[in-house]
């Protein structure tokens, strides 16, 4: 059987959703030290405690971790979703070399 491009399209695409399906579904599943919205409250208190240029350089600093952050993780789900979908089309190649 002939997997056509549009068969192949929707595979691919039913692995993206169920890899971020299952991601999402993990990361609300991780326990968290501290709730988010007392850090935030927190650093809300700290950041009215400095001058406005202070208060700018922080807040720089702190978006710069977390781009890098997000950036990282993007890097490892990606990583994750090519290797599967590389995983996939071997497994495929082998069942396709047996069928012969």
């Amino acid at each position: 059987m002939k997997i056509t491009k549009e068969i192949e399209e929707f595979i691919n695409l039913t692995i993206t959703e169920h890899m971020g399906k299952e991601y999402a579904d993990w990361k609300l599943s991780q326990l968290s030290v501290t709730e988010p919205d007392e850090v935030e409250e927190e650093y809300k208190k700290v950041i009215a405690t400095l001058p406005q240029e202070q208060e700018e350089t922080i807040t720089k600093y702190c978006d710069q971790i977390f781009n890098s952050g997000v950036e990282t993780e993007e890097f490892f789900y990606r990583l994750g979703l090519r290797d599967g979908m590389k995983l996939r089309k071997t497994v495929k190649m082998v069942l396709k070399q047996l069928s012969e």
